[in-house]
């Protein structure tokens, strides 16, 4: 168990079950909003991954998406662009703001939530659309048990019941998304291309049937996480350092795409946060 803190936020990373570790990457349990999360909303930027969010006491996130207000008690985030324009802030029903969140694998998005990449690109869909038949079962075991402990078990329960019947074959683009991720060094569409033996066109299309993204879009969110972890572990990381290792052709460029995505040069986001994470995302106020 790995356990940190987001400002005054408690945060408690769990593994899930051997059985489940090919579909689910990590559990997050969290507690004690900042006033801040609650006060103001801010942007938490794309990691990469799907994520389900639940959360306990009839606590809420509220969406800011194109001038429209959402507000969910739960809900599955695909993989955004990184300039997709969606803003959120916690609404907290008595004292504190607690829940949990899943990070699926890929091969988790199609074997747990039963749907491709693509169709949760860009999209934030409410968990009972997903499993409505359940929310009961869900509510009883998850959002209304007070150890950690019993949630995770209970949910990994849950999860393997998903996916015990699935025999369907293993699709091409989750073999090249976890090749991906254990690449070392500068990421380029043309060195994914060349590296699995796969022309560009067909690389491109799988991308953008199979993920929603094209491969450079992709490669771009990787890459600007990367950046923002390197800035997380050592704010004063030499740019050369920085540059070379996530693949940026140069300091201008990482500076430029920088402050196009978080509206802000890259020492003025360590000064407003420290260069932490919410719940693995880079985030940004305002």
């Amino acid at each position: 168990m790995e356990e940190g803190y987001f400002n005054q936020m408690r945060i408690k990373g769990l593994s899930p079950s051997t059985a489940l570790k090919p579909y689910i990457w990590k559990y997050y349990l969290y507690e004690q909003a900042d006033e801040r999360l609650r006060r103001s909303f801010f942007r938490a930027l794309p990691s990469g991954r799907v994520e389900m969010f639940l959360f306990f006491d009839d606590n809420r996130i509220v969406f800011l998406t194109n001038r429209q207000i959402t507000v969910l008690s739960g809900f599955v985030a695909g993989i955004f662009e990184l300039t997709h324009p969606m803003k959120v802030k916690v609404e907290v029903n008595g004292g504190q703001f607690n829940g949990m969140s899943v990070i699926f694998t890929h091969l988790g998005v199609n074997r747990i939530l039963n749907v491709r990449l693509s169709q949760l690109t860009n999209r934030i869909i409410d968990f009972t659309d997903f499993w409505s038949g359940a929310y009961q079962w869900l509510r009883d075991n998850i959002l209304s048990v007070q150890e950690d402990g019993l949630r995770v078990r209970n949910l990994n329960q849950f999860f393997q019941n998903q996916i015990g019947n699935y025999r369907g074959p293993v699709a091409k683009i989750y073999c090249i998304l976890d090749s991906i991720e254990q690449m070392e060094g500068p990421l380029s569409v043309e060195r994914l291309a060349r590296e699995l033996n796969i022309s560009y066109k067909s690389l491109y299309r799988m991308f953008v049937d199979e993920v929603g993204l094209t491969p450079k879009m992709y490669l771009k969110i990787l890459r600007f996480n990367q950046a923002c972890r390197m800035l997380n572990n050592n704010p004063r990381v030499r740019w050369i350092e920085l540059v070379h290792q996530c693949g940026y052709y140069d300091q201008s460029h990482f500076i430029h795409e920088f402050k196009t995505i978080m509206k802000q040069s890259p020492r003025q986001y360590l000064m407003s946060t420290g260069g932490s994470f919410y719940l693995n995302r880079p985030y940004v106020f305002g």
